[in-house]
């Protein structure tokens, strides 16, 4: 049976009503972050966690990287926030090594599931270390995530050294609200998720396409 994690999200947000606690938001891009943070910035004290290790080739990954910068710099001068962006290193070998067995599985299965977990695992660990009362992640406002899964493994972490916020933030138009406030502020969007294995898949898109047209 599936869980209604905005309802959670809903919940939890009158619960602490009036206190900002501090929240590492785990971010994928610029994109899928701005509405966001728009939404829950006057809520939170934010803290942005990059931590993408799955994102190819490397120029990507900094290009995403650089927009996500601009993006939080205009931002905070438009809303007068001080919103910091913590950059977690970046080692696509490592994280490579971790998903190459799935390397066959459709974009959505296991390697995606597994893709969430790494990522997920890093932003706990950083949160707990540095005490955040709360941490989630943006993946959920993607349609193609699965927001199941997504709260499911923050679930999994320690509950009780930082607190995972549930949330599926493609609910109430998110994923339209989101596209627009990235054209607002002429956000780069990428044409595909971000590993190695969907860069190809994009290729054989872009391929497929040429032939037909």
């Amino acid at each position: 049976m599936k869980i209604n994690y905005d309802l959670k999200f809903q919940e939890e947000l009158q619960k602490i009503k009036g206190t900002r606690p501090t929240l590492l938001l785990h971010v994928c891009c610029g994109p899928c972050s701005g509405n966001v943070i728009k939404e829950i910035a006057d809520i939170f004290d934010i803290t942005i966690y990059y931590s993408n290790s799955n994102i190819y080739p490397n120029d990507e990954y900094q290009r995403r990287y650089q927009e996500l910068l601009t993006f939080i710099d205009q931002f905070n001068l438009d809303f007068n926030h001080h919103i910091k962006v913590i950059d977690d290193p970046y080692l696509p070998k490592e994280y490579l090594e971790k998903i190459a067995i799935y390397k066959d599985e459709p974009e959505g299965g296991k390697r995606c599931y597994l893709c969430y977990q790494k990522r997920m695992s890093r932003a706990f660990d950083y949160a707990s270390k540095n005490k955040f009362e709360y941490w989630t992640t943006v993946l959920s406002v993607s349609p193609h995530k699965n927001s199941q899964w997504i709260n499911e493994i923050g679930a999994s972490f320690d509950q009780e050294k930082t607190k995972f916020l549930f949330s599926d933030f493609k609910k109430n138009n998110g994923y339209l609200k989101s596209v627009r406030f990235a054209d607002k502020y002429h956000l780069y969007r990428q044409s595909y998720c971000g590993c190695i294995y969907s860069y190809q898949d994009m290729l054989k898109r872009k391929e497929e396409h040429n032939k037909n047209n």
